[in-house]
């Protein structure tokens, strides 16, 4: 455990995310102080248990008070980095940065004029950032760049008039053990299926009234969850024909290789879905009964080659740091994955979520991780894969990422613009998030309730609240 004494609580829980990259409950008690001062510059000083570091820095010159603002989280996290990376000689892949999005770093970078080619070398010196990680950001930087034609602000005039819908189904046949969102499999909530489908579709038609009202255009439509082919195909079909919006990139996640059938993925292709997810995770049965998935690898690639019939673009997720798997047990996984040659595959580090069943057992992380990690990112660059968006998680194994890859000219765009939050997301389901981005980048976010019930209980009062919240904010 760790007590933290600082005199800047306004940061204190940026802080407190540093510090847990470094120490687990596992260690010894540790006394941190952070102390900042600003006088003819700025001093910070940081004490572990009874070593003392002291780190200046010039002032911030800006008077713009969101550049402000970064500066002042730079040198307080940086130092913290600094001294704890002595202390402990260590470094972490991703240095003092512990925001979901690295990329969006990089992006201000370049737009503050430093040179593509320095961009990388800038992560790792001011940053600390690993020399692989800052290669690899500055790589999806440049694949991105490639389909977002201006970078110099989130909303450039060519696609301030285009917004993401995405649409939630939040049921999955069971949960997952590393997963917090779904409580209880669809078989215990069946009975809403129906209702809860009922009042989704007259959300869509509202949300896309209102879309069209406004003059805005849909870029891209992604129908996530949970696993939105566990419904029926009736009920399948009434969501993918509601969420349609003509010749975009259309998105559905079908997960869990056990939902899908012949029957459900014809009612896709029907719709206009271009693009599927089939997520085995891992090809490894016991694996996969440890973690609750109820499929076995052969049923994946059975789906695979169903859905491969259709001409779906085809995205298969992997995750790297289960609990019990080898790098032998990863490196398997990976090169059968990849001799089936999908258009993108998504790599994820584990993340134990709070809430989920994983986080109330003694799970242990998985030490070879960044072994598995490391190896996909020559795995899939030898097999003509290039890397296209990049998240992180709290809570990842081995403060690692989530990358996600792709063949050329298949990137899946509602990814990247999410993720970047380039564009403004119009969502509709329980627990969906809508995203509003201003001029000067602040987001502006409304949520609808998680629960299904309260989801359907206010239902007409959270419209009235998301058509003031996109009028006001638009």
């Amino acid at each position: 455990m760790y007590d933290l004494i600082t005199n800047r609580g306004d940061i204190r829980n940026d802080l407190i995310e540093l510090i847990r990259c470094f120490i687990d409950g596992n260690d010894a008690d540790i006394k941190i102080n952070h102390t900042y001062v600003q006088s003819g510059n700025i001093s910070v000083y940081v004490s572990v248990s009874d070593k003392l570091y002291k780190y200046e820095y010039p002032l911030c010159l800006s008077t713009v008070k969101t550049e402000y603002a970064r500066y002042d989280l730079y040198v307080n996290k940086t130092s913290l980095y600094r001294a704890f990376s002595d202390y402990f000689g260590k470094r972490l892949p991703w240095g003092s940065l512990t925001g979901i999005r690295p990329t969006r770093l990089a992006v201000r970078l370049q737009n503050s004029g430093v040179k593509y080619k320095d961009i990388a070398s800038e992560l790792q010196t001011e940053y600390y950032v690993s020399k692989s990680k800052a290669e690899l950001t500055a790589e999806i930087l440049r694949v991105q760049n490639s389909i977002i034609a201006d970078r110099t602000a989130l909303i450039s005039p060519q696609i301030s008039d285009l917004v993401n819908l995405y649409v939630h189904i939040p049921f999955c046949p069971t949960r997952c053990a590393y997963c917090s969102f779904v409580s209880e499999g669809v078989e215990k909530k069946n009975w809403l299926l129906l209702p809860y489908i009922d009042a989704l579709i007259k959300e869509i038609s509202y949300t896309k009234e209102l879309i069209e009202k406004q003059g805005k255009r849909i870029f891209s439509v992604y129908v996530g969850g949970g696993t939105p082919t566990v419904l029926s195909p009736e009920l399948l079909r009434k969501v993918s024909a509601a969420a349609y919006s003509g010749d975009v990139e259309y998105t559905c996640e079908a997960g869990r290789p056990d939902t899908i059938d012949n029957e459900k993925l014809s009612v896709l292709n029907e719709c206009g879905v271009n693009r599927i997810s089939i997520n085995p995770q891992t090809l490894h049965d016991a694996t996969l009964k440890r973690i609750g998935r109820a499929h076995t690898s052969e049923q994946f690639f059975r789906a695979y080659q169903k859905a491969a019939k259709f001409g779906f673009v085809k995205n298969v997720d992997l995750i790297a740091g289960l609990t019990g798997e080898s790098p032998d047990d990863f490196i398997y996984t990976l090169d059968n994955i990849v001799a089936l040659a999908p258009e993108n595959v998504t790599v994820h580090t584990l993340c134990v979520k709070r809430g989920s069943s994983d986080s109330q057992n003694e799970i242990s992380k998985n030490s070879y991780a960044q072994e598995m990690v490391d190896y996909s990112v020559r795995t899939l660059k030898k097999s003509g894969y290039v890397p296209y968006y990049l998240y992180r998680q709290k809570q990842m194994t081995a403060n690692l990422e989530n990358i996600g890859w792709c063949k050329s000219g298949f990137m899946c765009v509602n990814n990247i613009s999410v993720m970047e939050e380039t564009i403004p997301v119009y969502a509709c389901g329980a627990g969906a998030i809508s995203k509003i981005i201003a001029e000067d980048g602040k987001i502006q976010r409304l949520a609808n309730p998680k629960d299904v019930l309260l989801y359907l209980d206010q239902f007409y009062d959270r419209m009235k609240k998301k058509e003031a919240f996109y009028l006001t904010n638009t």
